[in-house]
């Protein structure tokens, strides 16, 4: 996970954000395009907000199942707070790409909250259970078994890990927001 979510983004940031690369691009595409228009890390909050509420729709396949403070919601109760997550997700995307100060709020409010109800979610409730509400077939679920035991017990250092990193960026991104009207257009 570390190679993937990490390094290799991290050597791509460090190549693309290169002088040479950004006169390159310049020189071949002269025209000011939808993504010249925000700052490039929060052009990448937006996208990842928009692509994490279009992925939450395929939570209907698992019978909308989703961790919530401590209990793990199904059904029509699920699929009412998914959906409310994903309203809230696509305003984030559009609010930040526009750098909107209350969708940078948004979003750190939404990271935090996710995170504190993950965290009490499966303090009270197993992960077993969760994948079985889920309605995995029994099969699955045997050779899940193992793994989950494993997993129970550090889940919440990577979690812990993904959070601290996911807060730093988005107070690192805040610089954009301050001061900016909707309006601004920015050339990178």
């Amino acid at each position: 996970m570390a190679v993937f979510y990490v390094i290799i983004p991290g050597l791509l940031v460090l190549f693309y954000s290169g002088k040479d690369v950004k006169a390159t691009c310049e020189y071949r595409d002269p025209h000011v395009r939808w993504t010249d228009k925000c700052p490039l890390p929060v052009l990448g909050v937006s996208l990842v907000c928009a692509l994490w509420a279009v992925s939450l729709l395929f939570m209907g396949t698992y019978g909308w199942v989703i961790p919530f403070f401590g209990t793990i919601l199904s059904g029509i109760p699920g699929a009412i707070v998914i959906f409310v997550l994903i309203l809230l997700l696509a305003y984030i995307a559009r609010g930040t790409y526009k750098l909107d100060i209350k969708a940078w709020w948004c979003v750190l409010l939404v990271n935090i909250v996710w995170f504190l109800s993950t965290i009490i979610t499966f303090s009270c409730v197993s992960m077993q259970t969760f994948y079985e509400k889920m309605n995995f077939p029994e099969q699955q679920l045997e050779k899940m078994k193992q793994f989950i035991v494993l997993w129970e017990h550090i889940m919440y250092l990577p979690l812990v890990f993904w959070v601290v990193v996911v807060l730093a960026y988005l107070l690192y991104i805040q610089r954009y927001f301050v001061g900016v009207s909707s309006q601004v257009s920015v050339r990178h």
